[in-house]
């Protein structure tokens, strides 16, 4: 029998290899060079800004971060980000909202309590932050999971909702179907063996992406049309800084997230706001929540990804404006 010599296909499966890592490297790079003058300074958080430590009710603790005097703002972010996340809100409209933002529970330095992590206990820590505060008349944003968290809280928390919020914005998120139905069983699966290596002592690897091309590019697909590179890489280290342990338990509680017996009852004045290029929330999921709404606008800012707080602050921020001066006077 006569052997085939491998060395050719060794040799072009290497070339494969060579050639998709230098795609990889010189689409990264592209990512990495983009710059926005106009909006790169408003990743950071301003200096000004006050911190407050919360005790929840199971326990743990919410962050929260504080900026400027007017209407209660209220900010909830997304799975993997933190409350910096909306620093250009913090920028933008602390001359005329009393803006703030926190971190999630497992997110930043926010801690779960007894009752752990997940939508349930977060939107108890949202009752909290408005009760604490004893915030009235507040706009709630939620973005993402925020939104989620938000949704939970219009339909468990009746009493806070009534007293305390004039207006709720569900901002890139879903009512329901957040992972598709055939992934759902391997989603489990994955938290079962992730709790499993908790409970046995051997914690999680940390940074799965790790620093490099893969990281950056994985990103992007967050963002809409040529994102600043400084966007991307806040959300990036977000993403870097956030456990393992709390992406995997929050990814799995989501997946149980259906708001269609909820969202009708919600009586309270709602803005519901897309990307038309929003890979993870699409349009189609922000219809499903605008019908649900008994009253509701939609708004869809073309060419915009998951990501409008980064995105488009000064166009959200408009886009607040106006929702809010259709809101009864504080």
């Amino acid at each position: 029998m006569r052997h085939r010599n491998p060395l050719p296909a060794v040799l072009a499966a290497g070339a494969v290899g060579l050639a998709g890592r230098l795609a990889l490297t010189r689409s990264a790079s592209a990512v990495r060079a983009r710059s926005d003058p106009g909006l790169d300074p408003l990743y950071e958080l301003p200096g000004d800004v006050v911190h407050h430590e919360l005790a929840a009710a199971d326990g743990g603790s919410v962050h929260l971060v504080e900026r400027g005097t007017g209407r209660p703002l209220l900010l909830i972010h997304g799975i993997t980000l933190q409350a910096r996340a909306w620093a250009p809100q913090f920028h933008l409209m602390a001359d005329r909202y009393r803006v703030m933002a926190l971190d999630v529970r497992g997110h930043g330095r926010s801690l779960g309590g007894q009752d752990g992590l997940g939508r349930v206990a977060a939107a108890r820590d949202v009752a909290t932050v408005l009760d604490h505060l004893d915030l009235r008349h507040a706009v709630v944003v939620g973005h993402s999971m925020g939104g989620m968290i938000l949704m939970e809280f219009a339909g468990s928390h009746r009493r806070e909702l009534s007293e305390r919020v004039d207006g709720l914005v569900f901002m890139n998120t879903a009512a329901y179907q957040v992972a598709p139905e055939p992934l759902r069983p391997a989603v489990r699966a994955v938290g079962r063996w992730a709790q499993g290596r908790q409970d046995s002592g051997r914690p999680l690897p940390e940074r799965p992406l790790g620093d490099g091309d893969l990281s950056w590019l994985v990103t992007r697909l967050a963002f809409g049309s040529r994102p600043s590179a400084r966007a991307v890489d806040e959300v990036r280290r977000c993403g870097a800084e956030a456990p393992q342990s709390t992406v995997l338990s929050c990814g799995v509680d989501l997946l149980d997230h259906d708001a269609r017996r909820t969202l009708p009852r919600v009586s309270t004045p709602s803005l519901v706001l897309v990307g038309s290029r929003d890979l993870l929330t699409p349009v189609f999921a922000a219809r499903r929540i605008a019908r649900l709404l008994p009253d509701a606008r939609l708004e869809v800012l073309a060419g915009a990804g998951h990501q409008l707080m980064q995105e488009r602050p000064y166009e959200l921020a408009s886009i607040l404006d106006g929702f809010t001066s259709s809101l009864p006077s504080p």
